[in-house]
């Protein structure tokens, strides 16, 4: 630093002696350090833990619809995930805890196309080019996911973002424009998930 410092404000002969770096507070390890044998390196005697991540963010949410239509919601965390993965479990269940099979999965930046009571998805081909201009109304990405459990209750934040939409400001005129915040899984009940190509073209529908 003597030799070459880094420099606040030179003129005035004012550098940098030292920073102060923080980072989320609710980070966990997912291995200890190891050398390239695979054997542990511990520092006075203890074990180093290594990998960080945060465990508050959500990988992703999964859907589940029981036979009867009704629609369950299980959020993942980053946290879980790896392990899961670690573990050879897949990331993401076909079945949730009371049997009923996986719908789709929510996760940052997929594409949804919405219905209202003047368009059903389902009624037209959404893999036909034809029909862009008809389907790009109502065609959303997910922009963030948040689903937290207190007891016996749920607080979500699922809100979606309309796919040619640059602004992320929640303008309240706008909503169910421009955006869509989702507190309620009734909402969900028949929007139908795509995946796109580069060209913005719909390529697939459902999970993938």
């Amino acid at each position: 630093m003597d030799t070459n410092p880094i420099w606040l404000n030179q003129a005035k002969g004012i550098c940098i002696k030292r920073a102060t770096i923080t980072g989320v507070s609710n980070a966990e390890p997912l291995h200890t350090a190891k050398n390239h044998f695979g054997e542990d390196i511990l520092h006075d005697g203890e074990e180093i833990p290594v990998d960080y991540i945060s465990t508050g963010n959500n990988h992703h949410i999964a859907i589940y619809k029981s036979d009867d239509g009704d629609l369950d919601d299980e959020a993942v965390t980053f946290f879980e995930a790896v392990i899961r993965k670690n573990h050879g479990l897949p990331t993401i269940k076909s079945k949730n805890d009371n049997g009923w099979p996986l719908l789709f999965t929510l996760k940052q930046n997929e594409m949804f196309v919405f219905p209202d009571e003047r368009f059903e998805p389902s009624s037209i081909d959404l893999l036909d080019p034809k029909n862009q201009n008809i389907i790009s109304p109502h065609l959303y990405r997910v922009q963030k996911i948040s689903k937290v459990t207190y007891g016996n209750s749920a607080v979500r934040d699922y809100v979606f973002r309309h796919h040619l939409e640059t602004e992320v400001d929640d303008v309240k005129g706008l909503k169910d424009v421009t955006w869509k915040a989702v507190k309620s899984l009734g909402y969900l009940q028949n929007v139908i998930k795509v995946r796109l190509n580069h060209l913005g073209n719909i390529v697939q529908i459902g999970e993938y």
